[in-house]
């Protein structure tokens, strides 16, 4: 009797153990959905206040472009290393990149990474005039 008491704690202990060390946690999976949801909440709110009047468009939109590589600095670097991503596409869109010429300006950016950041003490605005110089040398 003892030997059947102690045999059913025992399984019911290994049994609780068990169960809870197989629980799923979803912790990993909200913090990045709300990494992924702020990060695309911040450009939307970023690209949906940029308007323009179309006798101050080309201003603006060296401004704009301007704001948006210093604001997004490090993840533009990262995007631009492996030739896409969220912030490079929106850049795309600042740059008034044609659609049909998108993906070869991801291939630009990503083969001349080395001419556009060439020092890590590069500023925003020399980023923006090194991949001016690329776009142009690539008819983009």
């Amino acid at each position: 009797m003892v030997y059947k008491v102690c045999y059913s704690t025992i399984s019911l202990l290994l049994l609780t153990s068990v169960i809870s060390s197989c629980a799923v946690t979803m912790a990993p999976t909200d913090a990045s959905s709300l990494t992924t949801e702020q990060t695309t909440e911040g450009s939307s709110d970023f690209s949906s206040n940029v308007t323009f009047d179309s006798g101050e468009q080309a201003a603006n939109d060296g401004k704009a472009i301007e704001k948006f590589v210093s604001a997004n600095f490090s993840r533009l670097r990262s995007d631009m290393s492996v030739g896409q991503g969220e912030h490079l596409m929106t850049l795309a869109v600042l740059m008034s990149v044609e659609e049909a010429d998108k993906e070869k300006f991801y291939t630009v950016c990503q083969n001349n990474f080395l001419s556009i950041f060439p020092s890590t003490q590069i500023t925003e605005q020399e980023v923006i005039v090194n991949l001016r110089k690329e776009l142009t040398r690539e008819n983009i």
